[in-house]
């Protein structure tokens, strides 16, 4: 199972990326083409460029948990032995949960509020919402990813490394080698 959301996560994480970031690069380009060529533009792709690049980067973040690629202070883990290693491993993995968590619920009472309001985007002429929704969904394939990790931890709680061992865990090495490692 852990495998399965892992491949469905990644398959989607790395699929967004590409659609987002090579969108932002279209609109960038004819932008620059309208602009330079035939001085004009289109109003609201610069809006629509920051967004499509802010989307994919945000998914990229959730990328990173996968990848370990987030800051990580693990020299005191390192040098403590095996058991202590590991209660440092559970309580900080506790707290980035519910730190994400907590950014879930505020961000889903943020999104909430700004639709109540009907706030507009001034470039692009929809709804607020609409656009900011990326932040609760980025937050819980955030939580998501945290939760698989930590059920690698689960098996290897003294672990000197737990995303290479979650990496390792939930998918062959054979399978992930367009990832960074």
């Amino acid at each position: 199972m852990i495998q399965f959301l892992d491949r469905l996560l990644s398959t989607f994480e790395k699929t967004m990326i590409v659609v987002l970031t090579l969108a932002g690069l279209l609109m960038a380009f004819v932008q620059v083409v309208l602009r330079y060529a035939f001085n004009t533009g289109i109003h609201w792709l610069e809006a629509g460029l920051v967004t499509a690049l802010v989307w994919a980067m945000l998914i990229g973040a959730v990328r990173g948990v996968r990848q370990g690629a987030h800051p990580r202070v693990d020299l005191l883990p390192h040098l403590m032995p095996p058991l202590i290693r590991a209660i440092m491993n559970v309580v900080a993995l506790l707290a980035t949960l519910a730190l994400v968590c907590f950014y879930l619920f505020d961000s889903i009472f943020y999104a909430q509020f700004i639709d109540k309001i009907n706030a507009l985007h001034p470039e692009l002429g929809i709804k607020m919402v609409y656009p900011f929704l990326i932040i609760p969904l980025i937050t819980a394939l955030m939580a998501l990813r945290y939760i698989l990790l930590a059920a690698a931890l689960w098996k290897h709680a003294d672990s000197k490394n737990p995303e290479a061992d979650y990496r390792s865990m939930s998918t062959p090495a054979s399978a992930d080698q367009g990832d960074l490692k």
